[in-house]
């Protein structure tokens, strides 16, 4: 049976696509999913993942930069949004695919050379097995950008305890140091983190050790 948590992200998505780049949150999910990108440094061979899409804002700036970009998100009305704004925006190098990585992801092993996941990890129910299932999809040499709310900061720490109680899709923020340490126990290396917003929000990148 679907964890309760998916069910209840993806109602709370499908609520929220309709505004999802239109309201005020858009703007700052907007710089940080530009910095999560420009940790992944794209070139033109790149094939580009999006875990956690939404209406598909970072596969539509990614995609100028990269061979191919996908997007993945469990949300039906999320995918629906990403697939017709990148249709008026005429990009022929996207797609969006609608899923749950609670499983094993639709992809073959080694399928992209980058990953970005943006202020979406913190819903994920199983986060090993999905930090697992990065490492089989993204080639070796391949880099993983995770970016979300650092719950060593304080006020996270309070927020985290909240959302846990009161959001039903709301798993749990992790600590830079937990998402290195669970990327290192998955085979990736030279695992690094950054922070922002006065460390309230982090960047973890890490890349797949070469074959």
């Amino acid at each position: 049976m679907e964890d309760t948590r998916t069910t209840a992200a993806r109602t709370h998505f499908d609520r929220w696509s309709q505004t999802y780049e239109r309201d005020a949150a858009a703007r700052w999910l907007g710089e940080v999913q530009t910095a999560a990108l420009a940790a992944l440094a794209l070139n033109k061979s790149d094939v580009l993942l999006d875990l956690g899409c939404g209406t598909g804002a970072a596969v539509r700036e990614g995609a100028p930069q990269v061979a191919r970009a996908v997007g993945f998100d469990l949300s039906p009305g999320m995918i629906a949004q990403a697939r017709e704004r990148a249709r008026v925006e005429h990009l022929d190098n996207v797609a969006f695919i609608e899923g749950d990585v609670s499983g094993r992801l639709p992809f073959e092993e080694g399928a992209f050379t980058a990953i970005v996941c943006t202020t979406a990890f913190h819903h994920f129910p199983r986060p090993l097995d999905t930090i697992g299932e990065l490492g089989r999809v993204v080639r070796p040499g391949g880099r993983v950008v995770i970016a979300d709310a650092n719950r060593r900061h304080p006020a996270v720490f309070v927020l985290d305890l909240l959302l846990r109680a009161l959001q039903p899709s709301h798993v749990g923020f992790r600590s830079p140091a937990q998402l290195m340490h669970d990327l290192c126990a998955s085979g990736f290396s030279r695992v690094s983190f950054c922070t922002i917003k006065r460390r309230s929000y982090a960047f973890v990148r890490a890349e797949r050790a070469p074959g």
